[in-house]
């Protein structure tokens, strides 16, 4: 499931340069399309969190992949700018919001306690594989084939799987099988949290960090965990939208373009792995400190190695290793600092400022690019991101239950 929600987002990161040359659309115009796309998708993505705590993520992924399936195939008939906005900005929006980062990591948030980490890093892998694996198909097909039967023939496959997996392989919680989190009978209130920067998250907080969702919405470590997440979309969308693209402005063939994708994602497999254990066992928060300030380091050496296809490749393989090792952790992290039974609600909450603030990235980038002339100057952009998020990484304390006044 991991592995086939985003590419209704990413099949056009794989695409870029062939819309470009037909219907012939501009790279800003593109990057707005994706701006809107994030935008809806974080207003869709709060809606289906607290969906997902109410009926539960089988149905949503059932219906996820129905708009996969015919949001693709409208995308490959689209012809006028405002027909492109409505199919890839706000039907494959709604698409991904039920089958991607929210109903995966949140439900399997609701299946693991003690080893959320290194569980919800594993299904994330399936994005990355998604990532690194797709776009060079999709790529090829756009040159064998068009990039309109491309996205013809990606409907009809990827929306079929997913209706296939939510029909038959999701399940909800544990209990609706009648069993407990983590395969274990419950030793105490399975809903209370475990301290998320404690080794292994042995050590509970208090049972008011159990909270509803309401009260979670007034306390600091909320707000600051909104900025982190926010803020972080503004580079990880602007390279995921722009590096094919941008990989063909500093030579790369447009059949081999989709390789970026997968140089990007293919490193980040055992980081993801790697940061999940080790969240597990040393503390969330400590390995999110770590991987975010080694990102936002990658990103300014960025600024002064890129000058070819191949100091592009190497900056992109090195920025896989650590961009994505977050991923692993912020949904357990949630849920540790306030109970799994809203962090579906939670999830969808801060996924709202991913996209809504993050998805400014896409459009950024392509205006800064089309400004002037490069996309250099979004690797310093990206680097101050990277910065603001440790620090309020570094703010949030667990096992503190401060509400707002």
């Amino acid at each position: 499931m991991a592995l086939l929600g985003p590419m209704g987002r990413y099949i056009l990161t794989s695409l870029f340069p062939f819309v470009m040359q037909d219907p012939g659309w501009s790279r800003d115009t593109i990057g707005l399309a994706f701006t809107i796309h994030f935008w809806a998708y974080a207003i869709f993505a709060l809606v289906i969190g607290r969906l997902l705590d109410r009926i539960g993520g089988r149905a949503i992924i059932l219906a996820g992949g129905i708009l996969m399936l015919f949001g693709l195939i409208g995308l490959s008939r689209v012809e006028t700018v405002w027909q492109f906005f409505l199919i890839f900005g706000i039907v494959l929006a709604a698409a991904v919001s039920m089958t991607h980062f929210v109903p995966n990591t949140a439900i399997v948030r609701k299946w693991f306690v003690k080893k959320a980490g290194l569980a919800t890093s594993l299904v994330t892998v399936g994005t990355v594989v998604g990532i690194g694996v797709l776009p060079p198909v999709v790529s090829r097909l756009g040159v064998l084939a068009g990039w309109r039967t491309a996205c013809l023939i990606c409907g009809i496959v990827i929306g079929g799987l997913i209706i296939l997996i939510a029909l038959f392989l999701v399940r909800n919680t544990p209990e609706s099988m009648g069993l407990f989190p983590d395969g274990e009978m419950p030793q105490a209130d399975p809903s209370r949290p475990e301290d998320g920067d404690s080794p292994q998250g042995a050590n509970r907080v208090s049972s008011s960090l159990g909270m509803m969702p309401g009260k979670a919405l007034r306390t600091k470590n909320f707000w600051y965990f909104f900025i982190v997440y926010s803020v972080t979309g503004i580079p990880l969308q602007g390279i995921l939208s722009h590096a094919i693209v941008w990989a063909v402005e500093v030579g790369v063939s447009e059949i081999n373009s989709g390789m970026v994708l997968a140089a990007l994602a293919i490193p980040s497999i055992p980081i993801r792995i790697l940061a999940g254990s080790l969240g597990d066992r040393f503390g969330k928060r400590r390995m999110l400190i770590i991987s975010n300030l080694f990102t936002g380091l990658i990103w300014m050496a960025g600024y002064y190695i890129i000058e070819d296809s191949t100091s592009f490749f190497v900056f992109i393989v090195v920025l896989g290793f650590f961009y994505s090792a977050p991923f692993s952790l912020y949904t357990p992290f949630l849920g540790d600092i306030f109970g799994r039974h809203a962090v579906g609600t939670l999830t969808g909450a801060i996924t709202l400022g991913h996209g809504i603030i993050g998805g400014v990235g896409p459009y950024l980038w392509g205006w800064l690019a089309d400004t002037t002339g490069s996309y250099a100057v979004n690797c310093l952009i990206s680097a101050g991101c990277y910065g603001i998020v440790t620090v309020f990484i570094w703010m949030i304390r667990p096992g503190e239950a401060t509400v707002k006044a």
